[in-house]
C-alpha cells in the first residue's frame, strides 16, 4: 500500500394502585421483556423528574435526600410489578421505570426492605453519567436500589456479536445469529454511530481516578457476552467498566473486538462472499471513526487472536492498512488526508 499522500423537589401525593396492564411477556431480541409500562404516567414523570433533578443537584442535604428516599420507598411496590420486570442477572434484577430509567434491585429483596430509613441517597460519579454511550453505572444509590439510565426504550436492539461465551465453541444458531442478523444490522449502521462510540471512548480515556495508591483507567468489558449492544442505531455499554492502570486503555481494538472480532473467528469464521462485505463495512467504519477520535490504534489488552483474524477475516491487509494510518499519524498528516486514505482503501 502506498502511504504517500502529497434539586429543587415537588410535594405531589402519588396514588399507588395495581396495574390492570397484560401481564403476557412478549418476546424479542432478549427475552422476558414488555414494553407496555405498568407505572402510571404522572408516577413515572414525576419518578423522571426527580432522578434528574438529584442527578444533577450538588451534594443533597439531608430534606432533599429525605424526599428522594420518601418518594422511591413509595413507588417501589409498582415499580416492581412483573409488568415492569426486564432483565435478571446473578446478584440482582432489572425493572423498568421509563424510557430514561430503569431500577436494578439487588436479588432477595422486595418492596419493603429493598431500602430503609438509615440508607442515603448518593449520585455516584457523574462523570461516568454523562458519557452518552455508557449505561452501565448507577446514576443514584439508595440501598439495595440502584438507578440506571434506560439503555433500552424499545424492543429496537440487539447484543453485539453473540451471547456464547469463549469457553466453548459456538452454536449453529449462533453463527447463524452473528451472520445473518447481527452482521447486516452492524454493518448498516450509519457512520454517525461509530463516530459517537469512538468519541465516548476517547472521552472515557479522559478520566481516570485514584484507587489505593494508584492511578486507575476505565475500559468496557469488551471480550463477554451482553455487554455492548446496538439499540435504536447505537452502541450503547452497559457493563459495569474495568479498572486498569494503564493511560489510554480504550483503542481501535475496543471497538473491533465486540464488533467483529469475538466470534471465536480463527476456526468459524471465514471470507463468504455473502458476509465479507458486512465485515468489510464495519471495519472501514470503525477505522474512520477511530481516526476522528484519534484513538490508539494498538493494545496491550487485545484477544490473542485479534490480528490473525482481522487479516484472515475480515481484510487481507487489515494490520498492513492500520500500520500505515500510524505511519500517517507519525509524518504529521492530518485527520482528513488520513481518512481520504481509508476510504481510497476500500474504493
Amino acid at each position: 500500500m502506498n502511504i504517500n499522500i502529497n434539586t429543587v423537589y415537588v410535594n405531589q401525593p402519588i396514588n399507588i394502585t395495581k396495574s390492570n396492564t397484560n401481564k403476557s411477556i412478549q418476546k424479542n431480541a432478549a427475552p422476558n421483556l414488555n414494553f407496555k409500562a405498568a407505572i402510571p404516567k404522572d408516577v413515572s414523570k414525576l419518578l423522571d423528574e426527580n432522578i434528574t433533578r438529584t442527578i444533577n443537584a450538588g451534594p443533597l442535604n439531608l430534606i432533599q435526600n429525605l424526599k428522594f428516599h420518601a418518594l422511591l420507598n413509595k413507588t417501589l411496590p409498582i415499580i416492581m410489578e412483573p409488568e415492569n420486570f426486564l432483565n435478571k442477572g446473578r446478584e440482582s434484577k432489572v425493572y423498568r421505570i421509563s424510557d430514561n430509567f430503569v431500577a436494578k434491585i439487588k436479588r432477595g429483596k422486595d418492596a419493603d426492605n429493598a431500602i430503609h430509613m438509615y440508607n442515603v441517597t448518593t449520585a455516584p460519579d457523574k462523570r461516568f453519567s454523562s458519557l452518552p454511550f455508557y449505561f452501565g453505572e448507577p446514576v443514584l444509590k439508595s440501598g439495595n436500589v440502584e438507578i440506571l439510565k434506560n439503555a433500552t426504550p424499545s424492543s429496537n436492539y440487539r447484543y453485539c456479536g453473540t451471547q456464547y461465551r469463549g469457553e466453548r465453541q459456538p452454536s449453529k444458531e449462533d453463527i447463524e445469529l452473528y451472520n445473518n442478523e447481527y452482521l447486516p444490522l452492524c454493518a448498516s449502521l450509519p457512520q454517525e454511530s461509530y463516530d459517537n462510540l469512538a468519541m465516548g471512548l476517547k472521552q472515557l480515556n479522559s478520566i481516570r481516578k485514584i484507587s489505593g495508591y494508584k492511578l486507575m483507567s476505565f475500559t468496557p468489558d469488551i471480550i463477554n457476552p451482553n455487554n455492548i449492544l446496538i439499540a435504536d442505531g447505537q452502541f450503547r455499554v452497559v457493563d459495569k467498566l474495568d479498572k486498569i492502570q494503564q493511560k489510554n486503555p480504550n483503542t481501535i481494538y475496543t471497538i473491533l473486538e465486540p464488533l467483529i472480532i469475538r466470534l471465536s473467528p480463527e476456526t468459524t469464521a471465514n471470507r463468504s462472499n455473502e458476509l465479507f462485505p458486512h465485515r468489510i463495512n464495519i471495519f472501514k467504519k470503525s477505522l474512520i471513526a477511530g481516526e476522528k477520535a484519534e484513538l490508539p490504534l494498538q493494545s496491550t489488552t487485545k484477544y490473542e487472536f485479534s490480528d490473525f483474524v482481522l487479516n484472515e477475516v475480515v481484510h487481507p491487509n487489515a494490520i498492513i492498512l492500520m500500520e500505515n494510518i500510524q505511519k500517517l499519524r507519525d509524518a504529521g498528516v492530518n485527520k482528513s488526508k488520513r481518512i481520504e486514505y481509508i476510504n481510497n482503501v476500500f474504493n
